[in-house]
């Protein structure tokens, strides 16, 4: 099985672990139960002391010396499992550590793909690693994190270095994705054998990004990164009664392929460059609604866009204050969002007629220090609004829907987050203490409050927004041998129970070479149904380690009157 030492400086003591003969095979027993035996090769030791545990158990035992010295020792591993035995002394030798596996004889198998998504900041690809999962069987396993295939190029417009993004979108897990330097030089790496689609997005407004031939992450090795002007598009912005407008943003979109941006000058114009391709146009400001139109062909000649906005609008201001409906809130995030506002502009395409394009608002102002938002200019609708006051607020994210009917002042007032509180409860009715629980927040900025289930398995989070709907996250200790699941609750809910199914802890750590990898995401993926949804998600701590809980498979079924 090999052997491990903790290195403190001294002479290390090293373990070697052998199981008993498997009388039916000849070879040491892989399954339990098993006599397992223990030996520490040291010199210079004093009063050697032994401890052995088990994956995914919060026990430890006490293994029996077999001679005088203690330096051999013996355990009957009665449970399937990783069972680990460490040796330390009072003084002399360093500890020494070392584990055996063994495996359920009667255990369903179910075959996973342990998936490390390393943090962009490392230049790693994501490594998948293959997982028998044993039932009844806790396990650990180590993910080492492959260097892939690096690739060394330069970003050139005509054979010169440009600067500018590069985005190796892929089929399977995330993209590698690199900025280059002022020279257009970048290094990124991939999966050799994986397929990966070059997105090029030049700095310079001049070029257009490309979107290359899908090819295999060795094969980009060698591959030219070029980019040039495209076709260009010339366009216009206008209000509703034919006024230059500035400062509304146009791209074009065909998939994951952008055309260059442009934003309207001080009499109404841009100009933005793309390659021959179909495109759904996106434009919009702060002060004017966003609105798309699809199927806008740009021929390799290029092509004219005129906008002229259509929309009347009305003054709307407002105030934020607490939830005791008087204090003003200074430095509250509000967002505003329509509903589908119908027609609000016209557009035009090359020498075609004009078009009638629907669309809505979407911006975000701030309150100032006296609570007030600033001055808008909003068109008749309905709007959802979403209120963040700033983190030492006693409130909490609150949503509210209003209608604007005419010219407005809106008193927007914060309310209190609400408690969230239930109880997680096991396969078989039992109550789950040590359970991580965890609000994570699907609006607003992302927060996610968290607690830990008492012994009666009760749990209670004081500060969940109230305006947010959020995803329950329960993550059980080992030993309480279930599944972990999250769970869609709506907005405002204040109680939720959560049902459990038998689980068993996979534990490792994720590693590099031989240094452990912090903030790395471990999924858990269906190896058969090659399903990219994961059914498990971990983080490693700062130790590289992570925890993720799954289902059972249970134990076979043998049919009745066979052995």
């Amino acid at each position: 099985m090999g052997a491990h030492a903790i290195d403190m400086g001294n002479s290390c003591a090293i373990i070697d672990i052998s199981a008993e003969v498997d009388p039916k095979t000849g070879a040491p027993k892989k399954t339990a139960p098993a006599l397992l035996t223990a030996v520490a090769k040291v010199s210079g030791v004093v009063n050697p002391k032994w401890t052995v545990s088990r994956a995914g158990d919060s026990l430890g035992y006490t293994p029996t010396p077999t001679d005088s010295s203690n330096l051999r020792v013996q355990f009957q591993a009665n449970e399937p499992g990783s069972w680990t035995f460490v040796v330390s002394f009072d003084k002399g030798p360093c500890m020494g550590v070392q584990s055996y596996t063994l495996g359920n004889p009667t255990g369903n198998k179910v075959l996973y793909r342990l998936r490390a998504l390393p943090p962009e900041s490392k230049g790693l690809p994501l490594t998948d690693t293959a997982l028998t999962l044993i039932g009844g069987t806790p396990l650990v396993q180590n993910i080492a994190l492959q260097m892939g295939t690096s690739i060394q190029r330069q970003l050139t417009t005509g054979g010169v270095g440009t600067p500018g993004e590069v985005r190796l979108i892929a089929d399977v897990g995330p993209d590698a994705v690199t900025t280059t330097n002022s020279l257009g030089t970048f290094t990124v790496a991939v999966q050799g054998s994986g397929m990966y689609t070059p997105l090029l997005i030049p700095q310079a407004t001049t070029l257009a990004p490309h979107l290359g031939a899908k090819q295999q992450g060795a094969v980009l090795a060698t591959a030219d990164f070029d980019v040039g002007a495209g076709a260009t598009v010339t366009g216009s912005v206008t209000d509703p009664g034919a006024a230059a407008l500035a400062g509304v943003r146009a791209v074009l979109r065909a998939g994951v392929l952008p055309s260059g941006a442009g934003t309207s000058n001080a009499g109404g114009g841009f100009t933005l460059h793309a390659e021959a391709a179909s495109y759904t146009l996106s434009f919009g400001s702060d002060q004017w609604p966003q609105g798309t139109l699809a199927n806008v062909n740009v021929p390799g000649g290029g092509t004219s866009i005129a906008i002229q906005y259509t929309i009347a609008r009305v003054a709307v201001g407002g105030t934020v204050v607490a939830s005791d409906g008087t204090t003003p809130v200074p430095g509250a995030r509000v967002s505003v969002r329509s509903r589908p506002l119908g027609t609000v502009a016209t557009v035009a395409v090359g020498a075609g007629g004009a078009t009638a394009v629907g669309g809505r608002v979407a911006r975000v102002v701030t309150s100032d220090n006296a609570g007030a938002l600033p001055a808008m200019q909003l068109p008749l609708g309905t709007y959802d609004l979403l209120i963040e006051p700033p983190f030492a607020s006693a409130d909490g994210l609150t949503a509210q829907t209003l209608v604007v009917a005419g010219p407005m002042t809106w008193n927007l007032q914060a309310e209190p987050p609400v408690m969230l509180a239930g109880k997680i409860i096991g396969d078989h009715g039992q109550a789950v203490p040590n359970a991580r629980v965890t609000a994570v927040e699907l609006v607003g900025l992302g927060a996610a409050p968290s607690t830990v289930s008492d012994a009666n398995g009760n749990y209670s989070i004081a500060k969940v927004d109230r305006g947010a709907p959020v995803v329950l996250l329960v993550e059980p200790d080992a030993a309480a041998k279930q599944a972990g699941t999250r769970m869609l609750l709506a907005a405002g809910t204040t109680s939720a129970d959560v049902v459990l199914g038998p689980g068993l802890l996979v534990t490792g750590t994720v590693l590099n070479g031989t240094q452990a990898v912090p903030a790395v995401t471990v999924q858990a993926l269906c190896w058969s149904c090659a399903s990219a949804t994961p059914l498990a998600e971990s983080i490693t701590d700062g130790s590289g380690v992570f925890f993720i809980y799954l289902p059972d498979p249970g134990d076979v079924i043998p049919d009745g009157g066979t052995d």
